[in-house]
């Protein structure tokens, strides 16, 4: 899978009363897809997914869908705390028709969170996955880091095929990025501060590998 370009990251927005707001998000889709953008995505930091439930996620990703054509890639966020969530995310997400997950690293029981650990969950999720697998590491916000070693081990998958970092540790960035790699494999796009449940600033990704696109991370 090649994921090359650049992608707009989706605010979730809500009604007076709080409720997801899916005719807004569509038009807002939509909005965005009538620019030369590559794809979307959606339940993102900036879509506030970890304050989300279920139905909530599944409602945005539906209504996203239904205006993003099949030749636009669409990514979703599905992360959950456990393997076993983050699995029924990942295929609820695969079967309402995304391009790929995008999948933050688990953080609540923050001792715990090694490479073997990370590692493990990822590749679990990977296996049962029924869409492509990015790995998304959002430290400021976790306050976990997904280290080089466990990125390095996961590249291996077949069913992982890319990372997003979205940190400003440019050293970080530089040695997580697998050289040997080829097409699309690494974003870097930090996120602004969040509210909760409000509309955030505007962000872009730009999926790249490191030979073709140095400059990212001045995205």
């Amino acid at each position: 899978m090649t994921l090359a370009g650049l992608y707009h990251p989706l605010v979730t927005p809500f009604t007076a009363s709080g409720d997801v707001d899916t005719p807004a998000i569509a038009r807002n889709a939509a909005a965005y897809l009538s620019t030369p953008l590559t794809g979307l995505v959606v339940l993102g930091s900036n879509g506030e997914s970890p304050q989300l439930d279920d139905d909530e996620s599944d409602r945005v990703i539906e209504a996203v869908r239904e205006v993003v054509p099949a030749s636009r890639p669409l990514l979703a966020g599905a992360a959950r705390e456990s393997t076993r969530g983050t699995i029924g995310a990942c295929r609820r997400a695969g079967a309402l028709g995304v391009t790929a997950v995008m999948v933050r690293t688990p953080s609540f029981y923050k001792n715990m969170m090694t490479t073997e650990t990370f590692v493990r969950h990822y590749t679990e999720v990977a296996d049962a996955s029924p869409v492509p697998v990015l790995l998304y590491n959002v430290t400021m916000y976790t306050g976990v880091t997904l280290h080089p070693d466990a990125v390095g081990k996961l590249s291996q998958h077949p069913n992982i095929v890319g990372l997003k970092e979205s940190g400003n540790d440019l050293q970080l960035l530089a040695t997580t990025c697998p050289p040997r790699r080829t097409g699309s494999w690494c974003s870097a796009a930090p996120p602004r501060r969040s509210i909760r449940r409000s509309r955030l600033a505007r962000t872009a990704a730009c999926w790249h590998s490191p030979a073709s696109c140095p400059s990212a991370a001045r995205t």
